[in-house]
């Protein structure tokens, strides 16, 4: 019987909680670009959101892609390049979102990790190639 009438009240707390409203965006909805580019005709737009160093000695990129065009718009996120201008190095992407891609009107984040410059390295520049110009100065946090 205690058990029971426990069971009602734990109910009664998690419709209760499940009612409050949630904001619709999400903190990483709300995160603000640290660098962005766009094609050439301004319909698609990448916001670069974060660059930093992630365990086992990687860099994981993650931005998000947005699509004011026509028709659907993807980024080949294999194809992304980090690139240490001062080094004279580039990295390929390891691990990977399974897709990047978004309709007419959408939004998608993405992500891509890379093997970590040397800890000297502090500024990057990001190679899309999706008819998006290098994004150079993007600051590589900790």
């Amino acid at each position: 019987m205690i058990a029971a009438s426990w069971l009602r009240k734990l109910a009664v707390y998690l419709v209760a909680i499940l009612a409050l409203p949630f904001p619709l965006s999400s903190a990483r909805a709300q995160d603000k670009p640290i660098a962005s580019t766009a094609t050439h005709d301004g319909k698609v737009r990448v916001d670069i959101l974060s660059l930093k160093r992630t365990e086992g000695g990687t860099a994981t990129l993650r931005f998000a892609l947005t699509n004011k065009g026509d028709r659907d718009f993807s980024v080949v996120v294999g194809n992304i390049h980090l690139v240490d201008l001062a080094g004279r190095r580039s990295y390929r992407a390891g691990l990977m979102s399974s897709s990047c891609n978004t309709p007419p009107g959408g939004q998608v984040n993405c992500w891509a990790t890379f093997a970590a410059p040397p800890e000297a390295t502090k500024v990057l520049a990001v190679q899309f190639y999706e008819n998006l110009d290098l994004v150079s100065g993007v600051p590589l946090a900790e």
